[in-house]
């Protein structure tokens, strides 16, 4: 306890008598990510791409079982660092076993100053919003999905394929659905098969009408879920095959997976599920 009172004294002497200049500020979490990715992985493992006249740092492993069958690019979640332990980064090293260059692109940071909350001093107002849900803004949503098709567009325009070689995309998340919706707005991008993990939409209007724009998508569909996930996912799992049957999507593909998605041999299970899939393409 002593010891405590010592350390919570030395804190405040130091940081009560520092000039405002002098306090520390909080490191941008990019440099983190940056600085992890030197420390790890060797040069052969990163392709520098440009986005806006900015580089980008993406992660990259050639296929290591012939015949090569194509490529799988890997979106991760919003947040989510190119080296964290989940099923994306497990992904990226079992399909390049599998026969795929793997390129595991940055997910784009959240555009908080977009995010608009409403103004409760208005008793009307308060009474109006009183039971609506805040999640993100649509216009947050909106400001993702065009930085992660510039990041999308720039990566596919520097790789090459052969025209036996298939082209697929795993998106993981909050950027699974975006990236969804992304595609079925413009079909001529070139994707040759998608498959969304625990796809979702943190906003309940964009999450409602996912169903739909999942049925709306050109290429194969595998839309992989958790029996643990978030509501958002597991109470829509049921449109998303209706709408799927409307609109004769008949390519379309629904998988649980039982418990949670950090549980034992489960990234074995996504993997088995995976292979599968691709394997009727």
């Amino acid at each position: 306890m002593r010891n405590l009172i010592v350390l919570i004294a030395m804190f405040f002497t130091f940081y009560g008598n520092a000039e405002p200049s002098q306090h520390i500020m909080p490191i941008d979490t990019k440099v983190w990510f940056d600085a992890d990715l030197k420390h790890y992985l060797e040069d052969s493992e990163l392709v520098s791409i440009t986005v806006n006249e900015s580089p980008l740092q993406v992660i990259f492993q050639t296929y290591m079982n012939a015949p090569k069958k194509g490529i799988a690019v890997i979106l991760p979640d919003i947040g989510q660092p190119l080296l964290s332990s989940n099923g994306s980064q497990y992904l990226h090293q079992a399909l390049s076993d599998d026969g795929f260059d793997t390129y595991v692109l940055p997910s784009p940071a959240i555009l908080y100053e977009s995010l608009e909350i409403p103004d409760f001093s208005n008793e009307a107002q308060e009474q109006l919003n009183a039971k609506a849900v805040f999640f993100q803004s649509e216009d947050m949503i909106n400001e993702y999905k065009n930085e992660l098709a510039a990041r999308f567009q720039a990566l596919s325009q520097s790789l090459t394929k052969t025209r036996d070689e298939k082209f697929v995309v795993i998106a993981v998340g909050t950027t699974a659905g975006v990236f969804a919706e992304l595609l079925s707005e413009q079909p001529s991008l070139p994707v040759d098969a998608l498959i969304t993990i625990s796809a979702h939409l943190p906003h309940p209007k964009r999450n409602k009408d996912l169903a739909a724009t999942f049925s709306l998508v050109s290429p194969p569909l595998l839309d992989i879920y958790y029996s643990h996930d978030s509501p958002l996912i597991t109470q829509s799992t049921y449109e998303r095959l209706r709408w799927a049957k409307r609109n004769s999507k008949f390519d379309y593909r629904q998988r649980e997976l039982f418990g949670q998605s950090h549980e034992l041999r489960q990234h074995q299970r996504l993997r088995k599920e995976l292979n599968g899939f691709l394997s009727h393409l």
